[in-house]
């Protein structure tokens, strides 16, 4: 089932630029190539089920909420982002 939640501009920059982050540090190439797919279907528009998964397992991989020197307002917007991703899993469950 598709769900109607999409994401803001604003949210998808931040999300590629988590993904722009951790993809230099991805080792395994089939990883990188999903990472690569779930930025294409950003910004195509197409979230998939799998997308979802991976951008959750990246933000809570990045979650500033353990870093005692970073920006709140950083932080809340990461925050923020991965609640509605999580909703966006539960609207496919």
């Amino acid at each position: 089932m598709k769900t109607d939640l999409r994401y803001t501009d604003n949210e998808i920059a931040v999300i590629d630029g988590v993904l722009g982050f951790l993809y230099p540090r991805m080792m395994s190439e089939p990883l990188r190539r999903s990472f690569l797919r779930v930025h294409e279907h950003l910004k195509s528009g197409a979230v998939e089920l799998p997308d979802l998964q991976r951008i959750a397992s990246a933000l809570e991989f990045t979650d500033p909420g353990q870093c005692v020197s970073c920006n709140k307002e950083s932080y809340r917007e990461v925050t923020h982002i991965l609640l509605k991703t999580k909703a966006m899993l539960r609207a496919y469950a």
